[in-house]
Parts: C-alpha cells; sequence; structure tokens
C-alpha cells in the first residue's frame, strides 16, 4: 500500500460523520424556542387528544369539523405514540417541540447508519453530506413528522432486509404502513424494483412486501374506503408552486445512476430508489424538495464518494478534499427556486446562493407559528371559561387548530381540507369559543358578536376571545374501533419478535 492509500485509509470517516450529525442536533436545539414551526404537528397532537377521548384508534374523526366531524383514515402509529405520552402527562406543546427537533436527526442518524452498515463509511459520510445540501428537504424532515418516521422505519426494514432477516423487515416496513400513507409505498416499490435486478433476492423481497401488505390490510382497507372523501381541494396549495432545483446535486445523479449500474450488487438498490421516487411526480413539490429527494441523496453520495477517489489520487492530503466538500455542500450550495408569490405566466426563478440545510438552520430561517404570548395565554382563557366538551373555533384556521391542541379541545377549523366535513355546518353557531385576530375587520367582528351573542372573555397581543352566551353544542366522542389495549398487545408482540435474538445494532 502506498502513502497515499495509506493516508485515504486513515481517515476517519465516522468521526466525520458523528461530528456533522452532532452538528445538526445542536442546530436543532437552538432552533428549540421558534419550534414548533408546521402546522401539521397541532393536527397530529389534537388526533392523539381524539384518540385519548375515545380510548384508542377511531376510524371518525370528531375533534375536528366539531360537531358533524368527517372520516379519519390517517395512519394511526405517531398518534398512538403521542396519546401515550400525554396520557403519561407530557405537555402538548413540548411533545411538538421535541418531535421537530429529534425526528429529523434521528433520520440523519438512521440513514447513516444504514450506508455505513451495508456499504462502508465513506459513503455513509457523504450520504450525510448531501442530505445536508437541500434545506428544503431537511425542513420537509421537521415539518413532515409522520412522512420522516415512515421514512426511517423503511431504511430500518431494508437494512434488515439485505441481512436476511425478513421478519423484523416484515415487521419493520409494517409499521412504515402505519405511519404514513405516502412513503410505504415509496420504500415497498424500492424493494419490488431491486428484486427485480437481483434474481437471488427476488424471493425475499415478494415475501417482504405481500406479508407487510397482508399485515397492513386492516389500514389499506380504511385508506381505500375513505377515497371518496377525498377531493382535490387540499391539494391545491401554494406549495405546489414552491419548487426548487439543486443544481449540483441533479448533476451528480447521472453519473450516480451509471455508478449504481456498473457497480451492480446492493448498489442497484440506489437505482431502484430512484425508480420509485417518481410515485411523487404528480406532487411535484414533494419530488423536487422532499420526500422524492432521497433518491437524490443515495446517488450524489455515490457519485461524490467516487469524485473524492478520482480527485485525491495525487493530493498529499486527502482532508483538504473532505473539507473541500463540506464547504461546497454544506454551506455554498446554490438552488434555483420557482417564484412561489405569483402562478402560471407570472411565475419566475430566482438564484440561491446559500440554500443548504446548515446554512438555513444557522441563520434560524423559515416562519415560526409558535407565540408562547398569545397561544400560552389565550389557551388558559379557553381553559378557564369551557369544558372539554365544548368546541372552539378561529376565523383564522391555524389559529383554530393551534389553540385546540394546546388547551385539549375540539374543534370547527380542521387541517388537511381535502377531506371535508360529514355535512355543512355554521362554526359559529355550534362553537363555545369564538377567536378574533385583533386586526380582524371592524364591522364584520361587531356584526358577528350581535348576531351570534358573543361576550369577550379576553385579549392577547394577537387575538381577541369571545365566549357564546347562547346554548352550544357539545362534541360527540365516538368509541374507539380499536381499544389502547388491544394496541399495546400488539406493539408488545412486535417488540418481542424484534429484540428477540437480537444483535449489536450499531456497526456490526
Amino acid at each position: 500500500m502506498t502513502s497515499l492509500e495509506s493516508r485515504k485509509e486513515k481517515l476517519n470517516w465516522d468521526f466525520y460523520s458523528a461530528a456533522l450529525i452532532l452538528v445538526y442536533a445542536m442546530l436543532q436545539l437552538l432552533r428549540w424556542r421558534i419550534l414548533p414551526q408546521f402546522m401539521d404537528i397541532y393536527y397530529h397532537i389534537l388526533t392523539a387528544w381524539g384518540f385519548i377521548q375515545a380510548g384508542g384508534f377511531t376510524g371518525w374523526d370528531f375533534w375536528q369539523y366539531a360537531p358533524v366531524g368527517r372520516v379519519h383514515i390517517y395512519p394511526p402509529l405517531l398518534h398512538i405514540l403521542l396519546a401515550l405520552l400525554m396520557k403519561c402527562g407530557a405537555s402538548a406543546i413540548i411533545l411538538a417541540k421535541l418531535f421537530e427537533t429529534f425526528t429529523p436527526v434521528l433520520f440523519l442518524f438512521t440513514l447513516w447508519v444504514f450506508l455505513r452498515r451495508n456499504y462502508n463509511a465513506k459513503l455513509a459520510f457523504f450520504g450525510v453530506v448531501v442530505l445536508g445540501s437541500s434545506f428544503s428537504f431537511y425542513l420537509s424532515l421537521i415539518n413532515h413528522i409522520p412522512a420522516t418516521l415512515a421514512a426511517i422505519f423503511g431504511l430500518l426494514a431494508a437494512d434488515q432486509f439485505f441481512r436476511k432477516r425478513l421478519i423484523r423487515a416484515v415487521i419493520l416496513l409494517t409499521a412504515c404502513f402505519y405511519t404514513h400513507i405516502g412513503m410505504p409505498w415509496f420504500f415497498s416499490l424500492a424493494i419490488l424494483f431491486y428484486g427485480f435486478m437481483d434474481r437471488e433476492r427476488r424471493r425475499d423481497s415478494l415475501f417482504l412486501l405481500l406479508s407487510s401488505i397482508i399485515l397492513s390490510a386492516p389500514m389499506l382497507f380504511k385508506e381505500l374506503n375513505g377515497l371518496k372523501h377525498i377531493s382535490a381541494l387540499g391539494f391545491n396549495l401554494q406549495e405546489k408552486h414552491a419548487i426548487q432545483f439543486k443544481i449540483a446535486e441533479y448533476l451528480l445523479v447521472a453519473f450516480g445512476l451509471f455508478l449504481a449500474i456498473k457497480k451492480g450488487g446492493s448498489y442497484k438498490f440506489f437505482l431502484a430508489f430512484f425508480l420509485a421516487s417518481f410515485i411523487f411526480l404528480l406532487y411535484p413539490y414533494r419530488f423536487f424538495c422532499a420526500e422524492g429527494y432521497f433518491a437524490i441523496i443515495l446517488l450524489g453520495s455515490l457519485t461524490l464518494a467516487e469524485f473524492f477517489n478520482l480527485l485525491t489520487d495525487r493530493m498529499k492530503w486527502p482532508g483538504y478534499m473532505v473539507f473541500l466538500m463540506l464547504i461546497l455542500f454544506e454551506i455554498f450550495s446554490p438552488t434555483l427556486a420557482r417564484d412561489t408569490i405569483n402562478e402560471g405566466a407570472g411565475a419566475g426563478y430566482r438564484f440561491k446562493a446559500f440554500d443548504s440545510a446548515f446554512a438555513g438552520m444557522l441563520f434560524a430561517k423559515g416562519d415560526s407559528i409558535w407565540s408562547p404570548g398569545d397561544y400560552v395565554l389565550a389557551s388558559e382563557i379557553i381553559k378557564k371559561n369551557s369544558n372539554t366538551r365544548d368546541i372552539i373555533y378561529s376565523t383564522l384556521n391555524p389559529i383554530g387548530m393551534g389553540l385546540a391542541a394546546v388547551s385539549g379541545r375540539a374543534t370547527a377549523n380542521a387541517l388537511l381540507v381535502e377531506i371535508g366535513p360529514a355535512q355543512e355546518f355554521d362554526p359559529f353557531a355550534v362553537s363555545k369559543i369564538i377567536i378574533f385576530p385583533v386586526d380582524e375587520e371592524r364591522g364584520l367582528l361587531e356584526a358577528k358578536v350581535r348576531k351570534y351573542s358573543l361576550e369577550k372573555i379576553g385579549e392577547t397581543k394577537a387575538l381577541i376571545l369571545y365566549r357564546s352566551l347562547n346554548r352550544r353544542l357539545a362534541v360527540k366522542i365516538n368509541k374507539a374501533s380499536v381499544p389502547f389495549v388491544f394496541i399495546a398487545i400488539l406493539v408488545l408482540a412486535a417488540a418481542i419478535i424484534l429484540i428477540k435474538n437480537r444483535r449489536k445494532i450499531y456497526l456490526t
């Protein structure tokens, strides 16, 4: 072995990876004050509250669009976990902050372990580097917590599949199906495509997929049956215009595809992930900026690892190239971003030079929806002037959802509006507490106060709270179709199978 090869071999890739993951963990903790940052976590907290009221999983969402409700088809694993923690006394807002803080770091660590165990330490390091090059993808890990958790289960399932521990792989992929609607199909397609590419693993891949689908059949049937209630309204979101193109990373993909095919073996899995990612193409934002970017991370890391070998063949100190790549992908990382303000012919593009996750997190980019001065005080006012069966409503939908989650009340508001209410209703007429923004148009506010006999009960910096003087409807709590006791038995059985004859999970 030459001295140059020796220096290359001595590069401590695990140390570099651990240091980079630690940096992201610290940046997450620095954002604790402004978290939660995304509206979805309030939906999940409120759904967990609904499960607690029902005594387990229920297929009817009575805690939103109250009192008429709507069908509930969201996979329940995250909500069950949140409900368990809430029943143990955990604060709703602390849980929201914890999950937004640690879920992306857990995914980053899981990706590194997956690549380190099944490929090599160098590739695992560059996987962490490429992931950090996209701020939009990193934000999706924070904002789309169920999708992130499902991706973690999917990676763990793929890891066990590679290690030929099929029963564990089946349990983990099944957990993926019970966590998110879309992500399990992404991983299932990747495993299926890989099975067709590798004849020796074809039977294993089919066994894994069929077994997971059979175990997930109750959830899949629920989702399929609920499709008739879904409208296109909820998909007409501004984020569909927020498409970002990572210039350097997409250039790496073509060569990464060539390398995956050339190397063959387990590297065909990267090609399989790329093919599977087109499942997100119907939702361009997800394809370019969120979950679909996962395949770009794998192929980009493969290319960077190869480039490192080629570019350092004549370098006296290969470590300098590691530093240069960190600068290019963790700080500079240019992006071509589509204008999100104008649509259609008026939409344009702009160049963003510093658009890495590191830069975005360091300078705390992104809006915060958490305002302690408003939420905490408003929540106290709501609890003082209502009981747990009363309904609240806000003319600002996110405010209604957030306050419902924090105060433990059903709401006439709702998120995921692609699934509408069971019937039309007047939210002012059914709600006990009405919340207006302080800048509400004065004439409209006074008209609502007169029409619905509202009494002002408090005010925060941004909100005005009213209580209805008339008798209002109470939320109708549906009994759980799957009680917590039965859920606990299933989870315990799965845990026993997973840990039976367990081996070391880290770097073995």
